[in-house]
């Protein structure tokens, strides 16, 4: 990881205006980021150190560089600040991890910047005051962006489609001198020329049977394509075919891939779409029009598939709040209306995909709509396997790549993909065949965990399979599998343990408390068998601890399910946790809701340590254990014996325990 610095020798204490869009925008987000995390005393010339995660990798140098100026003009003449940021990859001079934690010696305000904060150097990422998740571009830094440049915003319709390009694009479309007609057309004009006509099925496009590490998503397109070829052969009705799928899984896990593999697959052409493409048309009425036209394109072509890609971009009528409340609320009721065409859509089967399952609408999601859900997994060792050697053709045919494939564990199909690819780079650019060095190259540095690290891993996941079993009825949340790893990289724990909420289920206070007895079983395991936990549950976005304080304050602070019916913030988890960092009363409301959480999970472990330690033996073994193992494991273990004590504890604590 590269490091490069952006420190300012003038020192001149001036004040500055930003020059282009792409400053503004970055200027407004960066203000943004700092407020909601109670940093801005930051540009007070106040010391700080403050990481900051970009959205785009891209955008980095962008963002620092406009921080530099910000620094310049709101800090006093005499004051030492510093801007770094770690690239993945840059040409110009940079530093290495030491001399940010030399910076940091050296110097009083210090910001940071990266596309990941695992990126950070881990010095950094403790000692830093704070790290802040900055927003992507939206409507509202374009709108200020807009009344600067132009002393006018366009319409809303319009903020929202700019809001999908790339920094570097607006900034060539809002350009200064330019009028708003101009920058709008420009705008428009990208838009249009951005489109990619429907993807069909082709011979250069992957087959199922050639992909691997799709899981249960495969199997279902592999029946798909059945009923396709016997509902085309007249065997069976259109009623009888599936019509609609969400497909959710994490970034790079091959979710646009295998909407192209299963138009071939099924011989069928499939028509690309997005929330964003249909944005592009114009206001809300254009958009409305775009999406029917989708629809139609599909049905002229059917059979066909129709792949709508984040399709929780589309809202969750939940969780709509604000001035676009309107808006979203009638792009969601468009979409429902167009999905449940089912004599109008004969022909057409709909393929939804996310990375965020939790934030697509319920309603989409029920029968005849995206009746199913099914998940793409991290590739296991064979499929990564299979993946290299799928992407590598005709290359290494007679080399072992059992160990390469070891070393990729938690790397997704993507990861794998760019690894041939580079692999082919450097072989080629030395002028020679490609070699399995040339793999090796690229392959993360792995850290070998000892045995001790191991087992707590172990004891850590079979603690959230346990329990996360044994209240499933209350949380509404199934195991899927448990994985652990004893090589790790520096993106990787190395432990993890999933579960599918069931969509639709009826979350009461209750389903809440099970979650998060669920999330705090991990450390609960550890304190029963190890005596105390480690550092492994907390620390980072999406830890344990982490989503369960995002729930548990979520309970008295949004959802009305604490002891009051007050609204004091919206559902967002930033908004969340900023709510926690200034509301002593609400710290404590969590503080006790999660030590009643965890107090339940030591129980329900402490009655079941031969079941925890049974899971525990057989994950080390294995590495690898499927809700069915587990569910055999487990045998005869009745969760009906575990009453929920969390409420009597979390009443009992909430006025107890100060936390400050």
């Amino acid at each position: 990881m590269n490091s490069q610095k952006f420190a300012d020798p003038s020192r001149r204490h001036v004040k500055t205006r930003p020059q282009n869009a792409a400053a503004l925008i970055a200027r407004n987000l960066i203000v943004r980021g700092l407020r909601q995390l109670d940093l801005h005393h930051a540009l007070r010339g106040r010391p700080a150190f403050v990481g900051f995660v970009v959205h785009r990798a891209e955008d980095i140098e962008v963002f620092a560089q406009e921080s530099l100026s910000l620094l310049r003009e709101t800090t006093e003449k005499r004051a030492i600040y510093d801007v770094m940021a770690w690239l993945k990859e840059n040409t110009r001079k940079v530093t290495n991890a030491s001399d940010a934690i030399q910076t940091l010696s050296d110097k009083g305000t210090v910001f940071g910047f990266a596309s990941d904060r695992t990126d950070m150097p881990a010095a950094f990422r403790t000692l830093a005051d704070g790290i802040v998740m900055l927003d992507p571009v939206d409507e509202r830094a374009l709108a200020a962006t807009f009344q600067t440049l132009f002393h006018s915003t366009p319409s809303t319709s319009i903020l929202s489609a700019a809001a999908a390009l790339p920094i570097d694009v607006l900034n060539i479309c809002l350009q200064r001198g330019i009028t708003l007609r101009q920058a709008t057309g420009r705008i428009q004009r990208y838009l249009s020329a951005s489109k990619e006509p429907p993807i069909t099925a082709a011979s250069n496009h992957p087959r199922l049977e050639n992909m691997a590490g799709l899981g249960e998503v495969a199997d279902w397109g592999k029946s798909l394509a059945r009923d396709i070829l016997d509902y085309r052969e007249q065997r069976i009705p259109w009623t009888d075919v599936d019509r609609g799928v969400l497909v959710s899984g994490p970034s790079g896990t091959g979710k646009t891939t295998f909407a192209r593999a299963l138009g071939n697959t099924c011989g069928v052409p499939v028509h690309v779409h997005s929330l964003a493409r249909w944005q592009a048309r114009g206001h809300l009425g254009d958009l409305l029009k775009a999406m029917r036209a989708a629809f139609n394109e599909a049905v002229k072509s059917a059979p066909s598939i129709l792949f709508i890609d984040e399709i929780d971009a589309v809202g969750d009528r939940r969780n709509l709040r604000g001035p676009n409340e309107k808006y979203s609320r009638e792009v969601v009721n468009a979409l429902l209306e167009c999905l449940d065409g089912a004599e109008a859509r004969e022909g057409v089967v709909v393929v939804a995909a996310t990375n965020y399952p939790e934030k697509v609408d319920p309603a989409l999601l029920r029968p005849g709509r995206l009746d199913r859900h099914l998940q793409i997994p991290f590739p296991d060792r064979q499929a990564r396997l299979s993946i290299l050697r799928y992407h590598l053709g005709e290359d290494l045919l007679d080399v072992d790549l059992a160990d390469i494939a070891t070393h990729l564990e938690g790397a997704t199909g993507a990861i794998i993909e760019q690894l041939v690819r580079d692999a082919r780079r450097r072989a080629r650019h030395a002028h020679r065949p490609m070699t399995s060095t040339d793999l090796e190259h690229g392959l993360p540095s792995r850290i070998r965990l000892s045995e001790a690290a191991l087992r707590r891993m172990c004891v850590h996941e079979a603690g959230h399979a346990l329990v996360g079993s044994l209240l499933s009825a209350e949380s509404g949340s199934t195991l899927i599998d448990i994985r652990v790893m004893q090589e790790i990289t520096q993106q990787n724990t190395g432990g993890q343990t999933t579960f599918r909420r069931t969509p639709g289920f009826d979350r009461s206070r209750a389903s809440y408390l099970a979650e998060i007895t669920t999330l705090l079983a991990g450390l609960a395991a550890e304190d029963v068998v190890l005596g105390g936990h480690a550092d492994g549950g907390g620390g980072e976005e999406n830890s344990d601890i982490h989503l369960a304080t995002i729930l548990a304050a979520r309970m008295d602070a949004s959802l009305g399910l604490g002891g009051s019916l007050v609204y004091l913030t919206s559902d967002d988890p930033a908004k969340i946790l900023a709510q926690v960092r200034r509301d002593s009363h609400l710290r404590r409301q969590v503080h006790a809701r999660l030590k009643a959480c965890a107090h339940r999970a030591r129980t329900i472990i402490g009655q079941n340590k031969q079941a925890l330690e049974l899971l525990e033996t057989s994950l080390a073994l294995r590495k690898t254990l499927t809700t069915t193992d587990v569910s055999e494991l487990l045998g005869e273990i009745n969760p009906n014996n575990f009453s929920s004590n969390c409420d009597r504890l979390d009443n009992e604590g909430a006025t107890q325990t100060p936390v400050d």
